[in-house]
Parts: C-alpha cells; sequence; structure tokens
C-alpha cells in the first residue's frame, strides 16, 4: 500500500467533515436553538455552551492511540497500514466544523435598520494572555515532538520464549513503523488543526455583533468563543502529542523487557484536566432588577430587604456541590456490589443517589423557605420537550435491550457480563436497576410538585425552582438509562444475522453512542434565572381605588 496522496486526503476530510457538519447542525436547530427566544440572552448563553459541549464530544483521538505501532502477529506489514486517518482527521475537522457553525449560526439581526460601529476587531483582542501563552506553547511542544519523529528508527514484532516454573510460555513484542510515516501523518492532523482554529478565530472576531447585546457584552461573547475554541483545541494539540509519546517510548523487542510509561500522555492528562477546569468569562445581563442582581453579585446587607428569593435562587445555584460527591458515594457502593450488579450497579447506584441528593435538596428548599398550606401556582410545562424525548427514546431502546438480554440468557450466547456468575442475572439485574431508578426519580419529583410555594418570594421564582428540580431529576434518570443501555449493548450483543448479506447491528459502536448521550444529557445545563423570575406578580385588586 502507497502512501495515500493529497487526493485521497481530500476526499477523506471531505467524507468526514461533512456528515459532522450535517449531525451538528441538526443537534443545535432541533435542540438547542428557539426562533421565539433567539433575542434572549439565556438563549444566547445556551448556544455558546453547546458549540462548546459538542465540540468537546468530537475531540477524542483515543482511536488513534495506536498510530504507527505494528500488531504483534504481523511481522512485516506496511508502515502506512498502521496510520487509522479517519480517527486522526475526523475528530479535527469536526471540531473545526462545530465551532464554525457555532459562529455562523447567531441570531440574525430583526431590526430593519442595520447598526454598525466603525472599530478595528483583531484576533489578539480577545484572547485572554494567559490562555494564549499556554496553548501557544503546547502547540510548539507537539509541533517539536512530531519533528523529532522523523528521525526516529522503526523495528518489527518479536516472539521470545520465557522459561517460567510451569514451563515456558511465547511473549509478544510489539513493534513500530519507520519515525518519518507517523510523523507525517500527525504533521497533517496538527496543520489542519492550527489552519483550522485560526480561520474560527478570524471568524469570532470578524462576524457581526448581535443587536440584542450592548458593545461590552459583545466583547465578552467574542471572548467565550476564543476561550473555548482554545481550550478545545490545546487538549486536540496535547493528544497528538501523546500518540507521538507512545510511538516514542515504545520499548524495543528485548527478552525481559521492561513496563513503560507514556510521559507525554501524562502531560495530555494534566492539559485535559487544565482545559476543564478553565473557565470563560460570564455573560452578564444589564439590568436593574435588585433581586437578579443580589444573586450574581457578591452579599450585601441589605439582601435580607429582597425577601427569599436571592437565597432560595443561590441555594438551588448550589446544587452540584451536593450532586457530585452524591454521585461519587454510589459509584463506590456500586463498585463494591460489582460480584452481583457488575458495571451496570456502579451507573445505577451513582444515579440514584445524586436524585436522592436531588430529594435531599428540595426538603432543605421546603424546611428554610417554605411553610404548610402555602398556596403554588401549577406548572404549564414542567420540562422542556426535547428532554421528554429523549426519555421515551431510552425507556424504547432499554425495553429492545432486555428483551435481547433475556434471549441471549436463555441461549447462553456470547456475551462480556460481568456481574453474578447466573445466566438470568443478565437480564433481571438491569431491569431491576432501571426499575429502582424510576422509582427513585418518581418520588423526588412527586416530593417537588407538592412542596408548599416559597412563604417570600415572587411566584415566578417558586415556579423557577421547581423546574429547575424536576430538570435535574428527569435529567439524571435518563442519562442513566442512557448509560445503562449502552453498557447493555457492549456487555451483551445483538445477535448477528446468519445471513451473511443481511445488515448487521454494531452492538459496540450503538453502546459507545448510548455512553456519548448519556453524558451529553448528564452535562446538559439547568435553565438560569432571569430578571423576570424575581419580579413580584400583581396582586388582585392591585392599582384599584378604594
Amino acid at each position: 500500500m502507497l502512501a495515500p496522496n493529497w487526493i485521497e486526503l481530500l476526499v477523506l476530510v471531505g467524507t468526514v467533515g461533512v456528515p459532522a457538519a450535517v449531525v451538528v447542525y441538526l443537534a443545535l436547530r432541533m435542540f438547542v436553538w428557539s426562533r421565539a427566544k433567539s433575542k434572549s440572552l439565556e438563549h444566547i448563553r445556551n448556544h455558546a455552551l453547546w458549540t462548546g459541549i459538542i465540540a468537546w464530544a468530537f475531540s477524542s483521538l483515543a482511536g488513534a492511540g495506536r498510530a504507527g505501532i505494528y500488531d504483534p502477529d504481523r511481522f512485516q506489514p506496511d508502515p502506512w497500514a498502521t496510520i487509522p486517518w479517519f480517527s486522526l482527521l475526523a475528530p479535527v475537522v469536526a471540531v473545526i466544523a462545530v465551532h464554525a457553525i457555532g459562529q455562523s449560526t447567531w441570531p440574525a439581526p430583526q431590526s430593519p435598520k442595520r447598526v454598525a460601529s466603525l472599530e478595528f476587531r483583531g484576533v489578539r483582542d480577545y484572547i485572554e494572555p494567559a490562555l494564549g501563552w499556554t496553548v501557544a506553547g503546547i502547540f510548539t511542544l507537539t509541533a517539536a515532538v512530531v519533528g523529532v519523529l522523523y528521525f526516529v528508527p522503526g523495528f518489527i514484532s518479536s516472539n521470545s520464549v520465557i522459561l517460567g516454573e510451569y514451563g515456558q510460555s511465547i511473549q509478544t513484542h510489539q513493534g513500530r513503523g519507520p519515525g518519518y510515516v507517523l510523523a507525517s501523518a500527525l504533521s497533517v492532523a496538527l496543520v489542519f488543526l492550527a489552519i483550522g482554529t485560526f480561520l474560527v478565530m478570524r471568524l469570532i472576531a470578524s462576524r457581526r455583533s448581535l443587536e440584542a447585546l450592548s458593545p461590552d457584552q459583545n466583547k465578552t461573547l467574542r471572548t467565550i468563543g476564543m476561550n473555548r475554541l482554545l481550550r478545545v483545541v490545546a487538549t486536540m494539540a496535547s493528544g497528538i502529542g501523546a500518540i507521538a509519546g507512545n510511538y516514542l517510548f515504545q520499548p524495543e523487542p528485548l527478552p525481559g523487557g521492561e513496563p513503560w510509561v507514556n510521559a507525554l500522555a501524562v502531560v495530555n492528562g494534566a492539559v485535559l484536566i487544565a482545559m476543564l477546569v478553565w473557565k470563560p468569562p460570564f455573560l452578564d445581563a444589564t439590568t436593574d432588577d435588585a433581586g437578579y442582581r443580589a444573586l450574581l453579585l457578591p452579599t450585601s446587607g441589605n439582601e435580607a430587604a429582597l425577601g427569599d428569593g436571592p437565597a432560595a435562587a443561590k441555594f438551588s445555584n448550589s446544587a452540584p456541590a451536593a450532586l457530585l460527591p452524591a454521585a461519587a458515594v454510589g459509584a463506590g457502593a456500586g463498585y463494591l456490589l460489582k460480584d452481583v450488579t457488575g458495571g451496570l450497579g456502579i451507573v445505577a447506584l451513582a444515579a440514584a443517589f445524586s436524585v436522592l441528593a436531588c430529594l435531599a435538596l428540595e426538603f432543605v428548599l421546603r424546611r428554610n423557605y417554605a411553610a404548610p398550606g402555602t398556596a403554588r401556582s401549577p406548572l404549564r410545562i414542567p420540562l422542556p420537550w426535547p428532554l421528554c424525548a429523549a426519555f421515551g427514546v431510552a425507556a424504547a431502546g432499554l425495553v429492545l435491550g432486555l428483551i435481547n438480554a433475556w434471549h441471549v440468557a436463555a441461549s447462553v450466547g456470547p456475551n462480556s457480563w460481568d456481574g453474578m456468575d447466573e445466566p438470568q442475572a443478565m437480564f433481571w439485574v438491569p431491569t431491576v436497576a432501571a426499575a429502582v431508578l424510576l422509582a427513585v426519580g418518581l418520588l423526588a419529583a412527586r416530593f417537588v410538585l407538592a412542596r408548599p410555594g416559597l412563604t417570600d418570594a415572587a411566584p415566578r421564582l417558586d415556579r423557577a425552582l421547581r423546574r429547575r428540580s424536576l430538570f435535574r431529576i428527569a435529567r439524571t434518570v435518563t442519562g442513566g438509562w442512557y448509560a445503562m443501555l449502552g453498557l447493555l449493548l457492549i456487555m451483551i450483543p445483538v445477535a448477528p444475522d446468519p445471513n451473511p448479506l443481511a445488515p448487521r447491528f454494531e452492538s459496540v459502536i450503538f453502546g459507545a453512542l448510548c455512553l456519548v448521550i448519556a453524558a451529553l444529557v448528564a452535562c446538559y445545563p439547568v435553565r438560569a434565572f432571569t430578571p423576570a423570575d424575581f419580579v413580584e406578580a400583581p396582586k388582585a385588586g392591585a392599582g384599584l381605588g378604594k
């Protein structure tokens, strides 16, 4: 097999990029954007947030981690066959496409008059200096490592006989192709990433300002776009360096080889953590509402005069501080039961403990800010329709997955079930886990709906707090079901059709897709508070004469 020419690479990039762009566009159009609320600050925040989340979902280079490494059973293969071009270039193209689409699809101006400002907008005006220099250093380090690869020789795989206490065994040593092969592939990916990043940065700086935002807000929004773009490309650049490190630190096939560590993979992990916790600026609202400002600004002395609204809203915003430890405790409990429930128990108990944490938070909210007998206004739309649709799809898929598990258990078909050593366990364990998670979710939702109204807060805020609690509960149950469905498809695959011409259902691929959807659902943000939530509803008879 000869090295791929530039036409083949162009076809590959187009084949990967176009479907990825279409999928991203449909996801944004169906689940994120809304024509009716295109000018609202909440919509603009969600647009920016989900552009970043979807880009992170496409950014993994794990599929190319063994690029340049020979398989143990192939001693003299073509070195270019060791390059997984799709796994290497597809994430680069997808991430750039996501950010380009996100910047090109902001709400169009609706005013008949065009409002323009005569100002020069350069790319550097919207880059945070610390983040910019960090990303430049990561790209430079990766480029230097890739440059070293051009001069590194390769070696073929080999076998060695090891004499042990119970006889002899054969140890296989992996080989690697010539360094210039992997260096050429990584150079293509790194150059594509650098050029695409620069073009998107130019797009962020030059795109039209949003008419619903002030000049300062538009500048902050551009800085947020730069921040999210640079953070994700920094992790991808360090990932390319980690792939090169896996090649460089690969030991030569000597008898009794010692363990080795890919130091650049450790650096990649550190970069990933740093970029995840590196927060973008906050797109603040320009409002004179005292309750809303009390929520966003530090505690002031006159906050007590605003009632319980700001305090209850701050308490709701602090929910992640309780949900994450609860999920960790549930995952630990599931790990202790892994001999019975397997990986499903870890997922189910983590989700169930998170729902119980939501229930506990709602109990504290009721005890501190509500009183029995206080009227509560009904919720017309408790949950957004995309989350309800996602729950319905998860329920249907889980039912089909359980039916397949029942047939596999009855026929003792091929599976990788890691729970109780009993064929029927692969059916009743996920069934009980899904039912328990649903029961806990229904119990928590019933408590939220039955909670009395807040005694000293606006009715709109009470409804907003109730919707946020219901959203967290439904989000956790839905994400947990998707995760369980993904594990079911991976551990208990669908039996292939005996007809070789029939289309095959790739259970592992669909299972991995369900796990990605579970992660996206779990990260789906709750609705942020708006100034309207803190406005007191007009009372009956207000403004009438005596």
